[in-house]
C-alpha cells in the first residue's frame, strides 16, 4: 500500500480535466473521511487507502505552513475559505487546485476542489515559494515552525494589500471569480462540456438508477439558473470597481478645490475692502467644497461596506455553484457504479456522502440570503447620499457663478479670471465623476430590486436538493448496505494540513 513509502516528490504534474471536479470529507482533525473517484484518481491513492489517514497524506512540501493556518482559522471559526493548494500523489507527482472548504454537519469539513487556470494563479507560485522560503529561514535559524508560520502570513498580509487587496477575504472573493471566469472561458473555447452524457442503461439500475438519471437531467436546468445568476452579478462586480474609482476620484477634486479656494481668499484680501465680497464667497465657496467632500468621505465608507456585501455575495453564489457542480458531478459517478459494477451496496454507501455536499450547499444558500439582504440595505442608504450629493453641487455651482459676476466687475479682474477658470473645470470635474456614480448607483439599485427573485431562486435550489436527497434515500434497497463509511477514530489532537 502506498502510505507505507514516504513519498519523495518529483517535478512531473498529474494532471487533470478542467471541467473534472473532487471533493473529500474530514473530521476535525483533518481525517479523511471520505471521498471521489477523481480525488482518489488524481491522488494516486485509492479510497480504501486513504480512509481514516490525515489529509496531509497528500502535502506537498512546497506548500507554505502559514497557508495551511489561515484555513484553519478559517474552518475552525466556522467560516468557508478558498485557496490555492500544491497537492502530492502518490507518485510523488504535483497537483494545483482551487480549494473551497468549509464546515459540514457534525462537526467535520468538506473540501471541493477543481483546476486553477486564471491569471492570478500564474502568480501564485512564486509568492509560494517565497513564503516557504522565509518559513524555513526561520525554522533553520533555530526560531521554530511557529515563527516561520508567523512571518510568513505578515508576508502573506503585505502581498496581498501590495496588489490591491485589503485582506484575505477580498483575495479569495476575487479568486473565485476570476478563476471560474477562466475556466467558462476555456470550456466554451474547447466546446467542452461542464457534465458529461449519461452511460448506457443497466439491467441492474433499478430504482435507484432510473432515479439518479432523472436527477442528473433535472438538476442541470437548476444549475444553469444559478450559473446565470452568478455570471450576471460579476457585472455588478465590475460596477463596484467602478464605482470606487469615481469616489475616489472625488475625493481628490475636492482636496485640489480647498487649495483653489484658498488662493482665491488671499488674492482678495490683498485688495482690502475692494475684495472683501470675493473674499466672502472664497469663504463659501470653500465651506461648499468641504460639505461636498464630506458626503463623498461618507459615501466612500458606505461603498467600502457594500463592496464587502457584493463580494460576500458573489462569493457565496460561486461557491453555491461549484457544489452544485459536484453534487450532479456525483450523481454520475454513483450511476457509473451501477452500471459499471452492478453494486446497489456501494452506490448506498456513496448516497451517503451526497448529504454532506447537501448540507454544506444549504448553509451555503443562507450566507448568500444573508449576503444579499445587507446588499439591498446598503444600497437604499447610497441614493439618499448621492441626492445630498446633488444638492452641495448645486449650492457650490450657485455660489460659483456669484462669484464669478462679482469679479467681472472689478477693474483686477485679469487676476481672478485664471482662478475662476480652475474653479469652474474642477466643478465640470466633479460633475462629471458625480454623474459617473450615479449612473452605477442607478444600475445597482437594479440589483436591489431583484433581490427578491434572487434569494427565491438560491432558496429554490436548496429546496431542491433537499427533495432530490429524500427521493434517492427512498430508492436504496433495504438490504444495501448502510450510507457512510466507517472509519478508525483519529489518535492525533492536532487538526492536519488540509
Amino acid at each position: 500500500m502506498h502510505h507505507n513509502t514516504k513519498v519523495v516528490p518529483i517535478n512531473a504534474p498529474r494532471d487533470f480535466a478542467i471541467n473534472e471536479l473532487f471533493f473529500s470529507t474530514t473530521d476535525r482533525k483533518g481525517i479523511i473521511l471520505s471521498g471521489n473517484a477523481v480525488f482518489s484518481r488524481v491522488s494516486h491513492y485509492s479510497i480504501k487507502e486513504m480512509l481514516g489517514k490525515p489529509h496531509n497524506l497528500i502535502r506537498h512540501p512546497d506548500m507554505p505552513r502559514a497557508v495551511f493556518k489561515l484555513l484553519w482559522d478559517y474552518l475552525l471559526a466556522g467560516k468557508p475559505i478558498a485557496a490555492y493548494v500544491k497537492n502530492m500523489a502518490s507518485d510523488g507527482r504535483y497537483y494545483w487546485v482551487l480549494a473551497l472548504a468549509a464546515p459540514v454537519e457534525g462537526g467535520g469539513f468538506l473540501s471541493v476542489r477543481f483546476k486553477p487556470s486564471s491569471e492570478l494563479f500564474a502568480i501564485v507560485s512564486e509568492v509560494y515559494t517565497e513564503l516557504r522560503a522565509l518559513e524555513q529561514t526561520h525554522e533553520d535559524g533555530g526560531k521554530g515552525p511557529k515563527a516561520g508560520m508567523r512571518a510568513a502570513e505578515v508576508r502573506l498580509g503585505e502581498i496581498l494589500q501590495s496588489k490591491g487587496f485589503a485582506d484575505y477575504d477580498a483575495f479569495m472573493q476575487a479568486m473565485l471569480l476570476l478563476e471560474l471566469k477562466s475556466r467558462d472561458g476555456i470550456l466554451a473555447r474547447e466546446r467542452l462540456a461542464m457534465f458529461p452524457s449519461l452511460p448506457p442503461h443497466h439491467t441492474n439500475e433499478g430504482d435507484l438508477g432510473a432515479a439518479l438519471r432523472a436527477l442528473y437531467r433535472d438538476s442541470q436546468q437548476m444549475y444553469g439558473q444559478i450559473t446565470r445568476l452568478y455570471t450576471q452579478l460579476d457585472q455588478y462586480a465590475r460596477l463596484n470597481e467602478r464605482l470606487s474609482a469615481h469616489s475616489q476620484a472625488i475625493l481628490n477634486l475636492t482636496g485640489e478645490f480647498r487649495l483653489i479656494c484658498l488662493n482665491l481668499t488671499v488674492t482678495s484680501s490683498r485688495l482690502g475692502d475692494t475684495g472683501h465680497t470675493l473674499s466672502v464667497i472664497s469663504t463659501h465657496l470653500g465651506e461648499a467644497s468641504s460639505q461636498v467632500a464630506g458626503i463623498v468621505s461618507q459615501l466612500t465608507t458606505q461603498v467600502a461596506t457594500m463592496s464587502r456585501w457584493l463580494g460576500e455575495t458573489i462569493f457565496c453564489l460561486g461557491w453555491a455553484r461549484l457544489q452544485f457542480e459536484m453534487v450532479i458531478a456525483y450523481y454520475h459517478e454513483i450511476l457509473a457504479t451501477l452500471t459499471e459494477q452492478g453494486d446497489q451496496a456501494a452506490a448506498a454507501a456513496q448516497l451517503g456522502r451526497l448529504a454532506d455536499l447537501r448540507y454544506a450547499f444549504c448553509q451555503t444558500i443562507e450566507r448568500t440570503d444573508e449576503s444579499l439582504q445587507g446588499l439591498a440595505k446598503e444600497l437604499t442608504g447610497l441614493s439618499v447620499e448621492i441626492e445630498d450629493l446633488r444638492k452641495a453641487m448645486l449650492s457650490l455651482q450657485v455660489t460659483y457663478v456669484g462669484g464669478r459676476v462679482e469679479a467681472s466687475r472689478l477693474t483686477e479682474n485679469g487676476i481672478f479670471a485664471s482662478i475662476f477658470e480652475d474653479v469652474r473645470k474642477h466643478i465640470e470635474e466633479t460633475k462629471g465623476e458625480l454623474a459617473g456614480f450615479s449612473h452605477v448607483i442607478e444600475v445597482l439599485d437594479r440589483l436591489a430590486d431583484q433581490t427578491p427573485q434572487i434569494m427565491r431562486t438560491v432558496s429554490d435550489a436548496a429546496d431542491e436538493i433537499r427533495r432530490d436527497q429524500e427521493k434517492l434515500s427512498g430508492c436504496v434497497p433495504h438490504d444495501a448496505a448502510a450510507p457512510g463509511t466507517s472509519v478508525p477514530s483519529a489518535n492525533n489532537d492536532q487538526p492536519q494540513a488540509a
